[in-house]
C-alpha cells in the first residue's frame, strides 16, 4: 500500500513539473510572437486608438467624473476614475466601481457622461497627434481609428482636433461595431479585416492597459503613448510599462516609433 502510495506521489510531482513546463514554454512563444516575429516585420497599417491618444479627452472625461461622482456622494480624484474606468467599456468600468465600492452608480451613470462630454469637447478639447498624422497622410500611409468610444464622440473629437479629413466613414472604427470592447482583441481584428490588411501587419498606437492587452491578444504590435494629460501619474505609466512595448511621450517620438516600422511605399 506504501509502495502504491509512494508511485502515485510520483505521478502527481510529474504532472504537475510537465504543466508547469508546458505553461513556460506557452508564455515564452507569446512573447517571441510579441517581440520578434511582429517587431521585425514592416507594418501596412496604423492604426489609432482615439481617447487619449489622438486627443486629450481622457483628463477632460476624468474631471466631469469627478465632479458627477461628488454629486452622487462618492469622493474620488481624477487618478480614482482613470484606474476605474479608463480603456474600458462602460459596463466593465461600472463593475470596476462596483467591486471597489460595494455600491452601484446609477444605470445612465456613463450615459450622461457621454452626452455632457459634447460640448466640453467642443469648448476645451485638445489635439495630441495633429502633427503627426498630417506627416503621415501626406506620406500616404494608411490608417484608421480603432476606440471603444461612441461613434458620434469619435467624430466629434476628429473634427475639433481638425483631423477628419484624414479619416473617411470607412477608417473609423468603433465599439458599437463589435460585441466585446477591449481588453478583448475584436475591434481591432474587425477595423483589420475591413482594411484588408493582416492583424501581423498592423502597427497600433494605445494609451491604456486595456487597449494595450486587446492590441496583443490580436497579435499586433503596440506602441504605448504617455503624453496625455491623464498618463502623468508614476503608477499609470508603471502598468504601461510592464508590458516591454515602445514608449513614447510626444507625438514627435510617435512619428519616429511609426516610420521605423512602416513599410517603405
Amino acid at each position: 500500500k506504501m509502495k502504491f502510495i509512494v508511485s502515485f506521489a510520483i505521478v502527481l510531482i510529474i504532472g504537475s513539473c510537465l504543466s508547469y513546463q508546458n505553461n513556460l514554454k506557452v508564455k515564452r512563444n507569446r512573447f517571441l510572437r510579441t517581440t520578434s516575429l511582429y517587431a521585425t516585420k514592416c507594418k501596412s497599417l496604423l492604426i489609432w486608438d482615439c481617447d487619449g491618444v489622438l486627443v486629450d479627452s481622457e483628463a477632460l472625461l476624468k474631471q466631469g467624473e469627478v465632479e458627477a461622482l461628488e454629486a452622487l456622494g462618492f469622493k474620488l480624484s481624477s487618478d480614482d476614475c482613470v484606474r476605474l474606468f479608463s480603456g474600458v467599456s462602460p459596463d466593465r468600468a461600472a463593475e470596476n466601481f462596483l467591486n471597489e465600492f460595494k455600491e452601484s452608480l446609477p444605470g445612465d451613470f456613463f450615459k450622461k457622461q457621454i452626452e455632457g462630454s459634447m460640448d466640453l469637447f467642443r469648448r476645451r478639447l485638445i489635439p495630441l497627434m495633429y502633427d503627426t498624422v498630417t506627416s503621415l497622410h501626406n506620406q500616404q500611409t494608411q490608417m484608421c481609428v480603432a476606440s471603444g468610444s461612441p461613434r458620434d464622440r469619435v467624430t466629434l473629437c476628429l473634427e475639433v482636433a481638425k483631423m477628419k479629413p484624414y479619416f473617411t466613414e470607412n477608417t473609423i472604427f468603433t465599439r458599437e461595431l463589435v460585441r466585446r470592447s477591449k481588453p478583448a482583441p475584436d475591434l481591432f481584428l474587425h477595423a483589420a479585416e475591413k482594411m484588408g490588411v493582416h492583424p501581423s501587419s498592423c502597427l497600433v498606437v494605445e494609451d491604456s492597459t486595456a487597449g494595450i492587452e486587446a492590441a496583443l491578444a490580436a497579435e499586433m504590435e503596440v506602441i504605448g503613448f504617455l503624453g496625455g494629460g491623464h498618463a502623468s501619474a508614476d503608477w499609470y505609466r508603471e502598468a504601461v510599462r510592464k508590458y516591454a512595448i515602445p514608449l513614447a511621450y510626444t507625438q514627435q517620438e510617435v512619428l519616429g516609433l511609426i516610420n521605423s516600422r512602416l513599410c517603405q511605399l
